[in-house]
């Protein structure tokens, strides 16, 4: 559960820097 929240604070960092989903990258 850790890593998936971990994920989601970057995802998020990617989504306000770049305005795209760049989950899969992140992973």
């Amino acid at each position: 559960m850790e890593k998936n929240a971990i994920t989601q604070v970057k995802a998020r960092e990617v989504l306000d820097s770049r305005g795209n989903p760049t989950v899969e990258c992140e992973l």
